[in-house]
């Protein structure tokens, strides 16, 4: 690898890294408007084992499910991208996300999980092609969530 692929190698984990990133920003924020700016313009997200296509679909998914709440962090960590070319990608990232229903949070929601990606390079900068959300726990425990196929002991 010559130095100018080597800064553009390392610049697209950068830019990636920044979009998963802005994408937790802009969820505990409510700026679902914003936040579908993430996906490809026909981006698909699959968090409760549905494919959304597009941004339009995505947003009117995740409207809803923020407005729920009254407040929401989100923190994302051991994030590993491989570059397949110039212009795709696939990355996992861990999810941990807080979330409060009202002011005595009585019935928050902790959700712990994994987003897995397919990235596509655009003329607007990388892109989420495909986002899956599994799910590693959750209090209230969540059993029908689809998980990450962690492995039992034999």
């Amino acid at each position: 690898m010559n130095g100018k692929d080597n800064f553009e190698y390392l610049q697209s984990i950068a830019d990636i890294t920044y979009v998963i990133h802005e994408y937790a920003r802009l969820v505990d924020l409510n700026r679902t408007d914003e936040q579908v700016l993430c996906f490809a313009e026909n981006g698909v997200a699959d968090y409760f084992g549905t494919d959304i296509v597009g941004r339009e679909a995505i947003g009117e998914l995740l409207k809803p499910a923020v407005n729920k709440w009254i407040a929401m962090s989100t923190a994302i960590s051991n994030i590993q991208i491989q570059m397949a070319n110039d212009t795709t990608a696939t990355s996992v990232c861990y999810a941990h996300i807080w979330e409060r229903c009202d002011e005595k949070g009585e019935g928050d929601v902790v959700v712990r999980g994994q987003y897995h990606d397919n990235w596509v390079k655009t003329d607007e900068g990388w892109k989420i092609s495909k986002r899956t959300f599994l799910v590693m726990g959750a209090t209230p425990p969540r059993p029908d969530a689809r998980g990450i196929g962690r492995l039992t002991s034999s």
